[in-house]
C-alpha cells in the first residue's frame, strides 16, 4: 500500500481501563495476574494511547509503515 501513499501501523496496548475491561478486572485473581505482568505496575488508561495515536497521525511518522507500537507497560519486555 506504500506505493499508493498509504501507511499501515498498529498500536498494541496492554489492558486499558474501559467498561469492557472492567468485567475482567472485577475478578481479583485475574486483575492480580494481569498486573503482575505489566512491568510498570498499572493498567493503561485511554489517555495513555493519545500520544501514540497523535504521533501516527502526524508527519512525525511520515516514514513509518508496517510497524507495531507496543503500548503495553512492559508486558512483552519480560
Amino acid at each position: 500500500m506504500g506505493a499508493h501513499g498509504i501507511r499501515v501501523n498498529t498500536l498494541c496496548p496492554t489492558f486499558i481501563r474501559t467498561p469492557l475491561a472492567e468485567r475482567t478486572l472485577a475478578d481479583p485473581r485475574r486483575r492480580d495476574w494481569i498486573l503482575s505482568r505489566i512491568r510498570l505496575g498499572r493498567l493503561g488508561e485511554p489517555e495513555d494511547l493519545m500520544g501514540p495515536v497523535l504521533f501516527l497521525a502526524s508527519d512525525a511518522s511520515a516514514l513509518m509503515t508496517g510497524a507495531s507500537l507496543l503500548i503495553d507497560g512492559g508486558w512483552t519486555a519480560g
